[in-house]
């Protein structure tokens, strides 16, 4: 290890202080395990603390290892930048991990500016950036009117900074759903500065509807900018249709239900005629991302399709997000890619293998079978 030694120059002392940017944004991923010191090294997930501090971990501790993916593809233990979705390291994670700038009471103290330090909006803790925007019993309540009380009481964000629950978000929700969370934080901080600056304050329904309102406007504009179309609503619903002549189609879908710390999965073949063939439904221990939780779910389709001898085979799942790295194979260091590459290698092997995306509303066999492995 190179140490940081007796009066350093200017550049190597800036080179240290990056390395403590990096500590914080790192962590290993588990391939064999031979090179990660588990007591030494941050190796933990979805943690705002990814070092195990203790040989007597406590529950929650016991339940992120638990949680912790084993990929067969995966061989050899890798340091991975856990600020961005796919795990390789910018500057711009890098940046704004390093700086704290939101002007919260707390950091306006850390500042010497004499100002008091409970919230405006409830007055009954101390204003940082967990507080405003998740803490503040005001703010739970914006989550629950702008229809986002599931990110809320997702575990998953339970734990760390802002930054930390943000970025989680970030690598398990798709555009649409963070965009609405943007939306929120955004009003949220403006209905706090205008309580400070005018002692005007909206209510929670207020704000959750406003910045439901921003963000379905934003959207709209867009679309519009992308595609110069008009915006027109769907006159038909959204249905299942049989794959073509000669070919199987498989429906996917992955469920995940808190309290039973577990990943379940749901698999419906059926034929030309739209006849079932087959069905599956398995849970597993380590709960996934419900980015990785899909693709687990689409290879273990895959490994179905193979065992039973379907030659041609039409896989649909709802989440785009799975559907879109498949057909876009960008570099990428994370587990749910790890996944995606095992899907790859099995569609260049089996090349009448297909992966669409369907709508949620017409795959709602594949969900209720992935549910009642839960129940």
């Amino acid at each position: 290890m190179v140490l940081h030694g007796y009066n350093p120059n200017f550049v190597w002392r800036s080179i240290w202080k990056a390395r403590q940017i990096l500590l914080h944004g790192c962590r290993w991923r588990i391939g064999s395990g031979d090179r990660v010191r588990v007591m030494y090294d941050p190796w933990l997930r979805e943690n705002g603390d990814r070092w195990v501090t203790s040989p007597q971990v406590e529950r929650p501790v016991v339940e992120e290892i638990i949680a912790t993916p084993l990929i067969s593809s995966v061989k050899e233990d890798k340091v991975v930048w856990e600020e961005e979705r796919n795990e390789c390291y910018s500057v711009k994670s890098g940046y704004n991990l390093a700086m704290g700038c939101l002007t919260t009471r707390v950091r306006l103290t850390q500042h010497y500016v004499d100002c008091e330090l409970s919230c405006p909006v409830c007055d009954d803790e101390v204003e940082d950036d967990v507080h405003v925007f998740f803490g503040c019993v005001a703010a739970r309540e914006c989550w629950m009117a702008a229809g986002l009380s599931q990110l809320l009481e997702n575990p998953a964000y339970q734990n760390g900074t802002v930054t930390d629950r943000v970025f989680g978000m970030c690598r398990n929700e798709d555009n649409a759903m963070l965009g609405r969370v943007s939306s929120l934080f955004w009003c949220i901080w403006h209905n706090q500065n205008d309580k400070i600056w005018n002692d005007n304050v909206q209510s929670p329904s207020q704000v959750g509807r406003m910045a439901f309102t921003v963000w379905n406007e934003w959207f709209t504009v867009h679309q519009l900018r992308l595609h110069h179309i008009a915006l027109v609503a769907d006159p038909m619903p959204v249905r299942w249709e049989k794959p073509g002549v000669g070919w199987i189609k498989c429906n996917v879908d992955a469920a995940f239900v808190a309290r039973t710390s577990i990943t379940s999965m749901g698999l419906c073949f059926r034929d030309t005629n739209g006849q079932f063939v087959a069905g599956l439904t398995q849970w597993q221990q380590p709960v996934y991302s419900i980015v990785e939780g899909g693709a687990w779910t689409l290879l273990h389709a895959m490994k179905e399709a193979i065992h039973r001898g379907f030659g041609r085979v039409q896989f649909k799942s709802d989440s785009k997000l799975l559907v879109d790295a498949i057909h876009s194979r960008r570099p990428d260091n994370s587990e749910f890619n790890l996944i995606v590459n095992d899907i790859i290698l099995f569609m260049s092997s089996y090349v009448n293998f297909e992966v669409k995306f369907i709508r949620r509303q017409a795959n709602s066999v594949a969900h209720t079978l992935a549910r009642a492995a839960n129940s």
